[in-house]
């Protein structure tokens, strides 16, 4: 299913930017307020992540939105 497919590579993304920032679960989660274990089901693609959230997210890893949709196929 796509929207599956969308969730686990925004996921990825996500997951990608915070280990290059050298940020924990908990050090994301922290500065969003949101916990540790949401952090890792958005990373995994288990939940999906509402804009207000991906945008929150992308302010904190100092990314633009569209860094997680980069080399999403079609």
């Amino acid at each position: 299913m796509v929207s599956e497919d969308v969730k686990v590579l925004i996921g990825k993304r996500l997951r990608h930017r915070r280990r290059t920032l050298g940020l924990t679960l908990h050090d994301l989660g922290a500065s969003c307020g949101i916990s540790p274990q949401q952090v890792q089901k958005y990373e995994c693609g288990a939940h999906n992540i509402s804009a207000t959230r991906l945008w929150t997210l992308a302010r904190t890893l100092d990314v633009p939105v569209a860094y997680f949709f980069d080399h999403m196929p079609g």
